[in-house]
């Protein structure tokens, strides 16, 4: 079975981590960079124990 690109719970956590990452800039609260690699990290792993549907790109 496959699903469609933006169907992706992995895609979408990236997307959301960039735009925390612009809002941090313009706001001036920044997490440090070690907590958010380990906090995406962990959400990533997680979703990749959880998923079992390839996407595809077309």
């Amino acid at each position: 079975m496959e699903k469609k690109f933006y169907a992706s719970k992995t895609l979408w956590l990236n997307v959301l981590a960039i735009a925390a990452l612009i809002v941090e800039s313009y706001t001036g609260h920044m997490l440090t960079p070690e907590t958010q690699v380990v906090i995406l990290g962990a959400v990533n792993i997680l979703l990749r124990l959880i998923t079992r549907t390839e996407i595809t790109w077309k």
